[in-house]
């Protein structure tokens, strides 16, 4: 089985995060991942882009993460993907299959509602995936469920509780949508890791949402062996 990680931050775009490109893709390596799709907080987000730099500044500074993972990923033997993290009110959303040209021609996206953006990205061919949806914390005020507006739901998230995820795998399976796996890792020491696995190896982003939207990207919970 190929294993790819679906959700993690670098601490150079997410600023809730202390993950450097050289360790995230050297405890990917060590755990046996082949892939990883970085989702780094969007604008909206805990983000540590200046947002009062021009739109299409902000859109470059936000890549930095990514980019610095990915040449890492290059010299260790480690796929890395392009993905982000768009947030509302503490509610999130995987969005996969979104460009940097894509965005800087759409400077008006955080102007629009949620089920707006969900209904966009969706319609330029992104995948959108709620994430962590029974998520409890004190910034969030009650929580919020958009299964209408989504095409899946993380079901197995390596950083929330049991519960959290067994009401995640009920919403799914009531509304028939797609079932992901991600770690949402922030650190090095976080115990469990998370992600999806597939009988065929991927080779890029579109690959990787191929085997997903065929319901071929199983979820899958392990332990973090990685010792830094």
């Amino acid at each position: 089985m190929f294993r790819y990680e679906t959700h993690c931050h670098t601490k150079y775009t997410s600023a809730c995060s202390v993950l450097d490109a050289e360790t995230l893709v050297r405890l990917y390596k060590e755990n046996g991942y082949d892939g990883i799709v970085v989702t780094d907080h969007f604008l909206n987000g805990n983000t540590t882009v200046d947002r009062t730099r021009p739109w299409e500044e902000q859109i470059d500074e936000f890549f930095r993460g990514w980019e610095r993972a990915e040449k890492e990923g290059k010299k260790q033997g480690l796929k890395v993907f392009f993905g982000l993290e768009y947030s509302y009110l503490g509610t999130d959303f995987l969005t996969y299959g979104l460009s940097r040209e894509w965005l800087k021609a759409h400077p008006r996206l955080l102007e629009l509602s949620v089920r707006d953006y969900l209904s966009l990205v969706r319609e330029s061919g992104a995948l959108a995936v709620q994430a962590h949806p029974y998520r409890e914390a004190d910034y969030i005020d009650h929580i919020r469920l958009y299964p209408s507006d989504v095409d899946g739901i993380e079901t197995v998230n390596a950083g929330r509780t049991q519960r959290c995820n067994r009401l995640g795998e009920i919403l799914a399976q009531e509304y028939g949508l797609l079932k992901t796996g991600g770690s949402d890792l922030h650190s090095p020491r976080q115990p469990l890791l998370s992600g999806v696995e597939t009988e065929e190896e991927v080779h890029d982003l579109n690959g990787l949402i191929a085997r997903i939207r065929a319901g071929k990207a199983v979820p899958f919970l392990k332990e973090n062996i990685f010792e830094k």
